[in-house]
């Protein structure tokens, strides 16, 4: 058996897919965080909060 790969050649070819899938897992979390923020840096939750306050003070005027 003749093997002419180094051995750094086939230590990254048997660890690449283990790579490329942590990578893609920091990548995709990473773009979801940034989608629920908002322009101004305001979490999706406290956005819906504001508006949820909003509706009450809304409703305790019409009252």
């Amino acid at each position: 058996m003749n093997d002419d790969v180094p051995w750094y050649v086939s230590l990254i070819i048997a660890w690449l897919p283990l790579i490329m899938f942590v990578l893609a897992v920091a990548w995709s979390t990473r773009r979801i965080q940034t989608s629920l923020t908002a322009g101004d840096g305001r979490s999706l939750a406290q956005i819906i909060g504001d508006l949820a306050d909003e509706m009450k003070r809304a409703n305790d005027r019409r009252l």
